[in-house]
């Protein structure tokens, strides 16, 4: 009897080993074969910006597998987190396809046809909307036109060759005249279809994990601003202000041309003395510099720098984005 319940034992115990030899290595397979076995060559991301602060992505690429493992899904990972899926195609064919929130992405799922096998390709689209791509806007201060800017990052969870971003602004919309930089990193090229402009970058690869931003600063007409006399006024008022403004230039001599040539030079409003000291660094570069440069720039440690961007970072004034093994600053306000 001890040795009928001894031989079960063994049983049992043998049986539960085996079971989870066969299952590791296939849920390790799957997990390669997303993240490290598929390559999307080529890739395009084309982002259509609209005036109610929707972001309509088109994504398109063509998916090969170089694994030895056959897949019926792939991932890709949107860095935004109010996402509505349109709808997905696999070779031009509707179909199935989830958006999965994560933390601080979107994961979009592709389902394939038939499982992908080693060596195969296919190409696969999608079609979103996204809200939170594009900040608030601004109005500016004569009620004429509104301010914002766009901001769009890539982190791929496979492998990128060949990729194409292009950016397009809003009907009517032109790029900022409060911005330093409007445009980062510099566009390889643009175009326009008499209504829109129109941004395109191309990255030859980017690696799992990589990450690569875009920024665009723009503003668009205020076609509510208000009636033709009331611009009118405003208008007399901008020029009645400007006549006395010379008066006093001219009867004030050079002081109060200084002082008033000082209170211009205030670029920073809401700012410490070191902020204003980092941001006007970053302006003289052309409002962008790798962040190590500043790190030369001043008498204070990197720690302290660092703590610097942050806290301009946090209010919307810079933003960092990883180039290589670098970070580079961009300037958001000036």
């Amino acid at each position: 009897m001890w040795c009928e319940s001894v031989r079960r034992m063994v049983l049992v115990m043998a049986v539960l080993v085996l079971t989870s030899m066969l299952l590791v290595p296939v849920k390790a397979d799957v997990q390669l074969a997303q993240l490290e076995d598929i390559v999307l060559d080529p890739v395009e991301i084309k982002a259509i910006m609209s005036q109610d602060g929707v972001t309509t992505l088109n994504l398109q690429a063509r998916a090969t597998n170089q694994g030895t493992s056959s897949i019926t899904s792939i991932s890709f990972r949107i860095e935004s987190l109010e996402v509505e899926l349109l709808d997905a195609f696999v070779d031009d064919t509707t179909t199935t396809a989830i958006s999965i929130l994560q933390e601080r992405y979107t994961e979009v799922v592709v389902s394939l046809f038939s499982p992908l096998e080693e060596n195969e390709s296919v190409w696969v689209e999608f079609n979103l909307e996204a809200t939170d791509l594009i900040e608030d806007p601004e109005i500016s201060f004569d009620s004429t036109r509104y301010i914002t800017h766009f901001v769009f990052y890539i982190r791929p969870i496979t492998e990128f060759a060949n990729f194409t971003f292009t950016a397009v602004l809003p009907q009517d919309a032109l790029l900022s005249r409060e911005s330093v930089v409007p445009v980062f990193p510099s566009a390889n090229s643009n175009y326009t279809d008499g209504a829109s402009l129109a941004f395109v970058w191309f990255t030859d690869s980017l690696q799992v994990g990589q990450e690569q931003g875009y920024v665009i600063q723009y503003q668009y007409p205020n076609l509510q601003s208000g009636p033709l006399g009331s611009i009118l006024v405003e208008s007399i008022v901008i020029a009645i202000l400007g006549v006395l403004g010379g008066i006093v230039l001219t009867l004030g001599g050079p002081k109060v041309y200084q002082r008033l040539k000082r209170i211009g030079s205030v670029k920073f409003v809401g700012v410490t003395s070191e902020e204003e000291e980092v941001l006007e660094v970053i302006r003289k570069k052309g409002g962008s510099c790798p962040q190590k440069d500043l790190y030369t720039e001043f008498d204070m440690s990197q720690a302290k720098v660092s703590l610097i961007l942050n806290n301009l970072e946090e209010r919307g004034l810079v933003r960092r984005f990883r180039e290589g093994r670098e970070n580079v600053v961009h300037i958001m306000e000036d």
